[in-house]
């Protein structure tokens, strides 16, 4: 039997009810190994297909602590004004104090 093309799909389970998909197909040379064709196509999507997962995970990450970034900045504001409050009543005490002797 000649082999004309060679498909591979592979599914990946990103997780959260999600999937990524991908499809290669190669036209066969007719003085080409098929088995070492073959090899070279699976091998081609799963490297693709992992590195796509992986930059998936790393956005994923990024995203997340970009959050958690913006949620620090602003617990830091709050809590930077909190300071200052309780300065400025710590300060108008003190006077209160030196008014006194």
């Amino acid at each position: 039997m000649k082999v004309t093309t060679i498909t591979y799909q592979r599914t990946l389970n990103l997780g959260d009810y999600n999937s990524c998909r991908l499809e290669k197909t190669a036209l066969a040379d007719e003085f080409e190994d098929q088995e070492i064709a073959t090899q070279n196509l699976i091998e081609s999507v799963e490297r693709q297909i992992h590195d796509e997962h992986i930059q998936n995970q790393i956005d994923k990450e990024i995203g997340g602590r970009r959050k958690q970034l913006a949620l620090l900045k602003a617990e830091y504001a709050e809590l930077s004004k909190q300071v200052e409050l309780l300065k400025a009543q710590q300060n108008s005490e003190f006077q209160v104090e030196d008014d006194r002797f």
